[in-house]
């Protein structure tokens, strides 16, 4: 991931986060600490983030359908718009501290797994 996007991505993390203390996926309502660390997994940090990753890659952020968070990773689907064309499209971060930094789908579904939680690998690659 390059310099510039994790700057912007971490300064919009940080500042959609400030204010919020619980960690929770979108599946399961209870708070926990993520992998010990305390990036805040939450449905406006996950929109944040998605929204963030989507313009880095040129698209339009239509809808997040969903995320995951789970043992310091997270997986956020959502709907994306290039052109006339829609697609589901699947962010995956690792927190690093009090922010969500994007990882490489390729590296992630090309063998490099960097340590990530083997059911978040799964659902990332399932859409490639």
């Amino acid at each position: 991931m390059n310099t510039t996007f994790r700057i912007v991505a971490a300064a919009a993390v940080t500042a959609s986060s400030l204010a919020l203390a619980a960690c929770s996926g979108s599946s399961d309502s209870s708070d926990s600490a993520i992998g010990g660390g305390s990036a805040e997994c939450t449905e406006q940090v996950m929109e944040t983030n998605a929204e963030g990753s989507a313009k880095a890659a040129g698209l339009e952020l239509i809808d997040t359908k969903s995320y995951e968070c789970d043992d310091g990773w997270a997986i956020v689907f959502a709907i994306t718009k290039s052109g006339d064309i829609e697609q589901t499209t699947a962010f995956v971060y690792e927190a690093e501290g009090p922010v969500w930094a994007q990882k490489q789908l390729d590296s992630l579904c090309n063998g490099n797994p960097d340590g990530a939680p083997q059911k978040i690998i799964d659902q990332a690659c399932a859409l490639r």
